[in-house]
């Protein structure tokens, strides 16, 4: 056997042991400049090392998903929140920023969950991804004063080659997008954010009591819903002249099957939900 017949079945025979890659979803993209009035506040803004990395794992059909998530999330929460606000610093843990003199918040982004359906699950029109949030918001001595909850949406296009990454990386970056101009247009008009619009620092929240009905609320289960399908093509594209959030197309005539579509948590009671 020549060296040129050897070296070709020792590389199909890594491939047979190897297996398939992953199919690696990497969302890219930067926001439009938002048309807003920063907030005249000094807040800290928290991306751990752990959600800096954050990264979702999931096998369906015998395809391995990796969706890498926390370098885009890092970059998209500095935009977001040196938009909202006219100084935003950032770190690395809540126990460093309440170190920082003149905080009046201190606000923590995570993501909660990822969900997506490929463009063989939707029927081979388009694919979709839900990114739910939950941004703690803390007192500048770190103690709790809020969560909010939102959910992001987006869509890309069905691949017409290839394993459908690129489209997934498209539709990912809408659904955080969505997310940002949900947050960066409704904030504003919360309460927890009218201490800081008149340049006031939060004050911890007042806990409740035991048995109150403010503790019972506090510990009703999330529900769970499915991510919004229907059949109608999207945009090749996830970039737009506007921070717009990406509606949820609207659901069809007869629900998907719930093995066939992954879930999207609603908002969680008591926290405010954007």
């Amino acid at each position: 056997m020549n060296r040129l017949t050897q070296l070709s079945l020792g590389l199909a025979a890594a491939t047979l042991l190897g297996g398939c890659a992953a199919v690696a979803v990497r969302p890219e993209g930067e926001l439009p400049p938002p048309l807003i009035m920063p907030t005249p506040a000094k807040v800290g803004v928290v991306v751990t090392p752990e959600t800096g990395s954050y990264m979702h794992k999931e096998s369906r059909a015998s395809v391995n998903y990796e969706a890498h998530l926390g370098e885009p999330h890092k970059h998209l929460v500095e935009q977001i929140f040196k938009a909202e606000f006219t100084d935003a610093r950032m770190f690395d843990s809540v126990d460093a920023a309440r170190l920082e003199p003149g905080l009046m918040a201190i606000f923590e982004p995570r993501i909660e969950q990822f969900s997506f359906a490929s463009a063989r699950e939707t029927g081979g029109t388009y694919c979709a991804v839900t990114i739910r949030y939950q941004i703690a918001i803390f007192a500048p001595n770190g103690e709790p004063v809020d969560t909010l909850t939102l959910t992001g949406y987006g869509s890309g296009p069905a691949p017409k080659i290839g394993n459908g990454e690129e489209e997934l990386a498209i539709a990912a970056f809408a659904a955080m997008r969505d997310a940002a101009a949900k947050f960066l247009t409704q904030f504003q008009g919360l309460d927890v954010a009218k201490p800081l619009l008149a340049s006031q620092a939060l004050q911890p929240k007042v806990q409740p009591l035991p048995g109150s009905a403010e503790s019972v609320a506090a510990a009703v289960e999330t529900s769970i819903e499915t991510v919004p399908i229907n059949d109608v093509p999207v945009a090749q594209t996830a970039s737009t002249s506007s921070p717009a959030p990406a509606s949820p197309p609207p659901a069809p005539s007869a629900p998907p099957e719930p093995s066939q579509v992954p879930p999207q948590m609603a908002p969680e009671n008591p926290s405010t939900s954007l």
